[in-house]
């Protein structure tokens, strides 16, 4: 039991560390990817806190099986490199008892992750669907515009400029807006508009975005040519391009096992269903693999195995997404699904078993 212990802690603070490092780099990844729909004025900045904490327990559930499998390479690694396992085995804690533990440990985890896959990930994503539905995520472009700059729209055929923004930013002065507008000629038309002040406004009954102007010119023609119109208004209203701010992930991630097996006919529910237990079979592959990976001679460095072992890993995880994607299109039918690669990856591992127990 002290032994079990022993190791059990080594392999597990390596587990916290190595998964602790990841989470923070695919989480700053993650907030670089969110600041950038903040700057082009895809969600607004109220949001962005919540939608980079709904990341952490979906990202969790990858990193889980990675860090348990480079946290047992480097566990162990290290006591083979510092002779510690060879004096484990001189006492009779061979290999079988050392491939029990790591099982034992994998089947902690696995349990970790399919908690994470069937009920955390299932809410968190339906409650990230429900916040980019409410009108706190309602983009609105005065507050996306930044003052003294001309800026695009993400549909490309708009560029705003404003002097100034009022205290609030629910008001813009001293505005110019330029629009392309598409004709049957060979060149396009333009609106060019210029006017005082300008606020955003949402039609009541179409829920439309129009960006409203005040006391200002309107000049519409075709670049090169005389026939244009110069109008005066009092008020005018642009509608505003309804912006594509599907950031969120698969719909059917949503949903329950229950709902999933319910309609486990459809190919898309059908890949889900299989992908939430993919992860915890992949968790227990990977560390079972990770013993005999670990082995090293003595005096030699821990980080020997790990470039061989981070290829397996990643070829077994492209090769996962590879087949849930088959799943989702129909190209492969439910059965055998995804359970094709983990097979394979069985087989992998059986062996590399059998070559580590024949050289030992």
């Amino acid at each position: 039991m002290i032994i079990a212990r022993y190791l059990t802690r080594e392999v597990v603070y390596t587990l916290l560390a190595v998964t602790a490092i990841l989470l923070l780099a695919f989480l700053s990844q993650q907030t670089v990817r969110y600041l950038n729909f903040v700057a082009i004025g895809k969600i607004p900045t109220s949001v962005l806190l919540q939608l980079i904490s709904f990341e952490a327990p979906y990202i969790l559930s990858f990193l889980l099986p990675l860090g348990l499998y480079l946290g047992i390479l480097l566990a162990f690694g290290r006591l083979y490199a510092d002779n510690e396992m060879a004096i484990l085995q001189m006492t009779g804690y061979g290999n079988r008892r050392v491939l029990r533990l790591a099982a034992m440990i994998a089947a902690g985890v696995a349990s970790v992750v399919l908690l994470l896959m069937f009920w955390v990930n299932p809410m968190i994503s339906a409650e990230r669907q429900k916040v980019m539905a409410s009108e706190e995520a309602t983009v609105h472009l005065v507050q996306t515009l930044i003052p003294g700059r001309f800026q695009a729209t993400p549909d490309g055929r708009h560029v705003m400029y404003v002097e100034k923004l009022s205290r609030d930013r629910q008001r813009a002065e001293n505005i110019f807006m330029a629009e392309q507008k598409k004709t049957t000629d060979t060149q396009d038309a333009w609106m060019l508009l210029s006017a005082d002040e300008g606020y955003q406004a949402s039609d009541a009954k179409s829920h439309s975005q129009f960006f409203v102007t005040e006391d200002g010119y309107r000049y519409e023609g075709t670049p090169g040519q005389n026939d244009y119109k110069i109008i005066k208004f009092k008020k005018y209203a642009v509608r505003i391009p309804e912006n594509e701010s599907r950031i969120t992930h698969a719909a059917t991630e949503t949903l329950s096992m229950a709902e999933l097996w319910n309609g486990y006919g459809a190919p898309e529910k059908a890949a889900e269903f299989q992908w939430r237990f993919s992860l915890a079979i992949t968790t227990l592959l990977l560390a079972i693999l990770a013993v005999p990976m670990s082995t090293i001679k003595p005096r030699q460095s821990r980080f020997v195995s790990i470039i061989p072992a981070v290829l397996i890993y990643v070829v077994y995880i492209e090769l996962l997404f590879i087949a849930r994607h088959w799943v989702e299109r129909g190209f492969i039918p439910a059965f055998p699904g995804i359970g094709w690669v983990h097979g394979i990856m069985l087989l992998f591992v059986a062996a590399v078993l059998f070559s580590h127990a024949k050289r030992v």
